[in-house]
């Protein structure tokens, strides 16, 4: 049983926006910590904000990261999968 999922869009959008770098991101920087038996990393269909994208939701708190980018995926494992910090400047907010 996984702590975490990561919900990485895979919808056309967040591709076109290189949602696909963010989730290799994720498993590297995942395995790189020994987390992977932990958190969960699932690509999944358009959450229907796409102009934000690539949109990255973290479950169980139900964080809403948009404009997420590879470079961003070691802070978001670092300060919220470890520490449980949620990462403020990534954080939708609905305007």
């Amino acid at each position: 049983m996984y702590r975490s999922h990561v919900l990485v869009c895979g919808g056309t959008g967040c591709t076109s926006s290189g949602s696909a770098k963010v989730i290799r991101a994720f498993e590297d920087e995942l395995k790189e910590k020994g987390l992977e038996n932990e958190v969960k990393v699932v690509k999944t269909g358009c959450f229907g904000l796409c102009a934000l994208g690539p949109v990255v939701i973290v479950y169980p708190e139900g964080s809403f990261y948009s404009r997420v980018n590879a470079e961003d995926v070691r802070e978001i494992v670092e300060e919220h999968l470890l520490k449980g910090r949620i990462v403020k400047r990534l954080l939708y907010t609905e305007t």
